[in-house]
């Protein structure tokens, strides 16, 4: 997700501490298109550190309860507009609930690794769209 003066992205990670984290943690830290902003392990959290880091992407593992969930993308959509979300879902109640709040995109976790590049660039053209 390279932005129009090809800045590396911000990246903020919300998830459940455990394995998935920990996954999230080596796909996004192992790109050289990325910096990894922090990590979250709830709404709150994120919010606080999303006002605090603007990034330009916050990923949302399915590890969170789906309520907390849909409002952080509320809000996301309501106080951080420039802030982009994905969601990682692991069944189509949790992808519908993540399109209907509002996500940017909602995606399978088991196909973020084949999936990454092709988002994070049409978030990256969308974003210099925005911005032109």
């Amino acid at each position: 997700m390279t932005a129009k003066n090809n800045r590396r992205s911000r990246v903020l990670i919300v998830s459940l501490p455990g394995m998935m984290q920990n996954v999230l943690r080596e796909t996004f830290t192992n790109r050289a298109d990325v910096d990894v902003v922090g990590f979250a392990s709830g709404g709150l959290s994120a919010v606080s550190l999303i006002r605090q880091e603007q990034p330009d992407l916050v990923v949302i593992d399915s590890s969170l309860p789906e309520a907390e969930t849909s409002k952080l993308i509320l809000w996301i959509k309501s106080d951080s507009q420039h802030t982009r979300s994905l969601v990682l879902v692991e069944n189509t109640q949790q992808l519908n609930k993540a399109t209907s709040a509002g996500a940017d995109v909602a995606l399978r976790s088991y196909s973020l690794l084949d999936s990454l590049d092709n988002v994070l660039e049409s978030m990256s053209t969308n974003q210099r769209t925005n911005t032109e």
